[in-house]
């Protein structure tokens, strides 16, 4: 039989033990809860430049490459490893994995197939790595040359450009973002020094000088660009300029700019889902949906397709006081490049060849027009047709036209049709 000193300590024995056993559990928790945030926390990436021994920007050399059933080849380049990487302004620069700013919530393409092969074949490339394009060495890297503007003399060029293109007012460091779901079609091109496009133009500094700053993205078809990978199909872009298309800049992932961050959209890349004039009189139609937003927080502009992140425009390829977080001018609309000829007009055609005039499904489009102001930040609203309206420039109207509207299609907000035959119109003339 125990004493009364024994039996006392008893319950104090025994509390000591259960203080032991939960502040075991609490330490065995708190030790679970932090393995749990070391297992989420992502690493840090950060770009870094790769050279071979000729000292050129390049990316770094693939971790796996895939033959797509187009003809292209796509390589797997590591996320590190992009030509991005050879900037001066992106020297160590972590890698942003995702915005902190959500695309505009509206009615989502995202559901239907992807628009590239790659994608649809592959899948994608593995985590960490993103898909470039493989370019024929010897091809000449092209560049882009003037953007829409009011009339007046253009440069001399090899080239005339002609727009039919609509425009939100000049309003300095007004704007911080664009968006618009953009039919994709299948124009015909004269020949492979030609092209043809669908875009949005994201716009800082002035046309008179060098201080004209962009940001581009859309479709084009471009054979000359694009030999032996659907030549005459439409191809994703995007492109940049920080001096007025003088030295900065490029199409796609060509020079050191544009940062991806996504695995299976190749920039670039054909989109073989397009629809030309005879499939779209079948009720045929393909669209991408691009929305370009600007994240105040990573000071980036992020380029968002059908909802998805893919990559972004820093803010330090730019000067200091252009496209930071801001923009003064936004376009929406389609261009031609075409050879000049004094007699004769080119047969490249703009769109899908059909003139504004014939609605839906003939004529291209963009659809759901938004834009981003930066007083709220938000794309919900469907950019004003009244500005849109007056802001139309048509090089000429009998080539190529558009035409801006409001609410005569359910859910597509403010639209326009636009695009043309060119020279297949006996009323287009040559181009002096």
């Amino acid at each position: 039989m125990a004493s009364l000193n024994e039996s006392q300590s008893l319950p104090r024995s025994w509390r000591c033990c259960v203080a032991l056993l939960l502040s075991l559990s609490f330490l065995m928790v708190g030790s679970t809860q932090a393995s749990r945030k070391l297992q989420t926390a992502q690493p840090q990436r950060r770009l870094q430049a790769h050279r071979d021994n000729t000292d050129t920007a390049m990316h770094a050399p693939s971790a796996q490459s895939y033959l797509v059933s187009d003809g292209s080849w796509v390589d797997c380049v590591p996320i590190e490893g992009q030509i991005a990487a050879h900037h001066p302004a992106l020297k160590d620069h972590i890698i942003k994995m995702r915005p902190s700013v959500p695309p505009n919530a509206r009615s989502s393409l995202g559901a239907r197939s992807h628009p590239q092969l790659f994608a649809r074949e592959h899948g994608g490339c593995p985590d960490g790595y993103i898909p470039v394009q493989r370019m024929d060495p010897n091809s000449p890297r092209l560049r882009k040359e003037h953007p829409p503007q009011a009339p007046g003399p253009a440069p001399v060029d090899v080239a005339v450009h002609e727009y039919a293109v609509t425009t939100m007012p000049v309003s300095s460091g007004a704007y911080s973002g664009s968006a618009a779901v953009l039919s994709v079609n299948g124009p015909t091109v004269a020949n492979t020094r030609e092209f043809s496009l669908s875009q949005l133009w994201i716009i800082d500094g002035s046309f008179k000088d060098t201080s004209l700053c962009t940001i581009e993205v859309g479709w084009q078809t471009y054979p000359g660009r694009h030999t032996g990978d659907a030549d005459f199909a439409p191809h994703l872009f995007v492109y940049w300029t920080a001096d007025h298309y003088n030295i900065s800049g490029c199409y796609d992932l060509e020079c050191p700019g544009f940062v991806q961050v996504e695995n299976s959209w190749v920039i670039g890349g054909a989109m073989p889902s397009y629809t030309t004039l005879e499939q779209l009189n079948n009720g045929e139609i393909a669209e991408v949906d691009i929305q370009v937003l600007y994240d105040s927080t990573d000071l980036v502009w992020w380029l968002f397709l059908n909802g998805v992140a893919i990559g972004y425009w820093p803010a330090a390829l730019y000067p200091s006081t252009y496209l930071h977080g801001t923009a003064n001018f936004l376009e929406w609309g389609g261009e031609v490049a075409i050879e000049k000829n004094n007699t004769a007009h080119s047969r490249t055609v703009m769109g899908s060849g059909a003139v504004p005039t014939a609605g839906f499904p003939l004529s291209a489009y963009q659809r759901n027009i938004t834009y981003a102001d930066v007083v709220s930040g938000v794309t919900n609203m469907d950019a004003n047709v009244k500005y849109l309206t007056e802001g139309q420039i048509r090089t000429d109207p009998s080539c190529y036209d558009i035409a801006v509207q409001l609410n005569n299609y359910a859910n597509w907000g403010t639209y326009f049709f636009f695009g043309g035959p060119g020279g297949n119109n006996v009323f287009c003339k040559g181009t002096p």
